[in-house]
């Protein structure tokens, strides 16, 4: 049974929600792009690498790894936890396992094998749950030194390696990592002695699905869901761009039970920011424990259509709880660390939906690559709470949308993904799922979904915000905009090109390189001139520069290939140089 089970929310938290306030509000879709002003992080790596043995497990160099725990396989009751339950929180798919004392109290770390390595010492510890896809550890810091560092790895595949952590009196849970061991890598700077680091690790989660790949190992999972899923590849390319604002994305409770859901993250209304705002359900995510823990996978769709060659990007480091509104199941949290470039931010409507309208559901169900849905709006529903779940009865008035499939369903692991409507061939999310009973036996089942226009006065204060363009004055306000100063820096910088280099031969003018470069990562955002989804030298810089020189009409343009340009006339460019041209500084 797929329908949601939420009742604790349901008749705790429910109250009263004003009707649509009109207005039809929208944002169109963005492709996330990358801060190419922001430092490039360096590949995270550990302080005492570790070689591969002949076996194919990780060992340290020049040291024989003393610490570590190894957990037996899940025993009857552990596996029978992870059967879906009434007042169940989306797709259960990983059991809490308590450690014992030695390590769930805080650890006499001088008994642990330290090693010197360059600028101090390093210990190294593997915890260990026997037939896990992929797990996560509770870490608790107390006293935690300056310069000390905390990273978590994977002891099978040392190109996964995340941190350093390095607040005090914390209480987190690591990313998660594929297979059944996990490592932690302690690294104490020269003088730093182990007495001065409380570290404790109350307990660990094993999980049976690896949202990474379609592997599963439950029995909660059923034929009637998977005979009838459509892979995202075989959708439209349209549909699979919007389809890239989709991610999956594991939490953990306080309990140690992880669950699998989908979201999608938004565009917002201001055309100078890109802020990693992410929509989903809240009866997956209510509270800011959950938000944290927040584990996303980017990008996971099979590259073909019937293919099986899916590829994924993970990032952690969870979200900072914005909205939560379980009478709507809808909440909003800003990320804390970027999407992958390339993904995009989809737009929305407050539109209401109209009978019979076209609708489309992307999402992640049963631990598999991206799928969608094909179907239309049936009607609206009011939901009221039950025993086992809740109740639908037909609403003009409701809070809920139901939708009907023709072509594919949800399944278990979609809940909290998007609907999306077109609207002169644009896609815009219209709301997030909240559970339904279709099934490939029974295709004409409604889902329920939330309605995004009541969702929205109480997510406007982010969606809703509106900039100021930045200035391409990087002289300073009183010294014109030059094609051979401003617009030659702003080429080097679309080049790649970074400090006193943006500089040379240019201008003997003073100017601080770092403020600079912040002044030009602000101004990329507005210098995709020619609206083809890109930032470049060759058009969107010698366009600006054109411009500047004076050049207008034919002459403009002359030479430039606009065939996949949104704005492809000399009219279209001029005006919105002029428009980015004329913010203030």
């Amino acid at each position: 049974m797929k329908k949601i089970m939420f009742v604790c929310l349901w008749l705790l938290l429910f109250n009263g929600v004003s009707a649509n306030p009109g207005g039809g509000v929208q944002a169109k879709p963005e492709t996330f792009r990358e801060n190419k002003g922001a430092p490039v992080s360096a590949a995270v790596s550990l302080r005492l690498p570790l070689a591969m043995s002949k076996r194919g497990m990780a060992t340290a160099r020049s040291v024989r790894i003393t610490n570590t725990l190894t957990l037996p396989e899940l025993d009857t009751s552990e596996i029978a936890s992870l059967q879906q339950t009434a007042g169940e929180k989306a797709l259960r798919v990983g059991v809490g396992r308590a450690l014992p004392a030695s390590i769930s109290q805080p650890i006499d770390l001088a008994t642990w094998q330290w090693t010197a390595v360059s600028g101090g010492k390093v210990a190294q510890f593997t915890l260990n749950s026997a037939g896990a896809l992929r797990v996560r550890a509770q870490v608790q810091l107390g006293k935690f030194p300056a310069g000390a560092e905390l990273r978590f790895y994977s002891p099978t595949d040392t190109t996964h390696v995340f941190g350093p952590y390095t607040e005090a009196n914390s209480l987190f849970w690591s990313p998660t990592l594929e297979g059944e061991s996990l490592g932690l890598e302690l690294f104490l700077p020269d003088g730093g002695e182990a007495a001065q680091v409380e570290l404790a690790i109350p307990q660990l989660s094993h999980l049976v699905v690896d949202p990474a790949n379609n592997t599963l190992k439950s029995s909660i999972f059923k034929e009637e869901y998977a005979s009838c899923q459509q892979d995202m590849a075989c959708a439209s390319p349209a549909w699979q761009e919007t389809g890239k604002s989709v991610a999956r994305y594991v939490f953990t409770d306080t309990d140690g039970l992880s669950y699998l859901c989908s979201g999608t993250v938004l565009a917002d209304s201001d055309p100078y920011t890109q802020i990693p705002y992410f929509f989903t359900a809240a009866h997956c995510i209510n509270n800011q424990q959950a938000a944290s823990s927040m584990d996303m996978f980017w990008l996971y769709a099979n590259a073909t259509c019937g293919g099986t060659d899916s590829s994924f990007v993970q990032t952690t480091g969870g979200a900072q709880l914005l909205m939560a509104k379980p009478a709507l199941d809808t909440v909003l949290v800003r990320l804390n660390n970027n999407p992958p470039t390339g993904v995009t931010l989809s737009g929305w409507t407050t539109t209401p939906l109209v009978a019979n309208q076209s609708v489309t559901g992307i999402h992640h169900a049963l631990g598999q690559p991206k799928k969608y849905a094909l179907g239309n709006f049936d009607s609206y529903v009011r939901l009221d709470a039950s025993d086992g779940g809740y109740m639908v009865t037909p609403d003009a008035n409701g809070d809920f949308s139901q939708v009907v499939w023709h072509t594919g369903i949800t399944a278990p692991g979609s809940s909290g993904s998007g609907v999306w409507v077109e609207q002169g061939g644009v896609h815009y999310l219209n709301g997030a799922l909240l559970g339904g009973a279709s099934e490939c036996s029974s295709m004409g089942s409604p889902d329920e979904y939330s309605r995004f226009e009541r969702t929205w006065p109480f997510v406007s204060t982010w969606l809703d915000a509106q900039g100021t363009p930045p200035t391409l004055h990087l002289q300073g306000g009183t010294k014109s905009i030059s094609a051979l100063v401003d617009g030659v820096i702003i080429a080097r910088y679309l080049q790649g090109i970074r400090g006193d280099a943006l500089l040379e031969g240019v201008t003997t003018q003073a100017l601080d390189t770092t403020v600079l470069e912040n002044q030009l990562a602000a101004v990329q955002v507005v210098m995709d001139v020619d609206e083809d989804g890109k930032t470049d030298t060759s058009k969107d810089a010698a366009l600006l520069i054109r411009y500047l020189l004076g050049l207008r009409n034919t002459s403009l343009v002359q030479g430039m290939d606009l065939s996949t340009s949104k704005r492809n006339t000399s009219s279209a460019i001029a005006t919105y140089l002029e428009s980015i041209l004329n913010a203030t500084p």
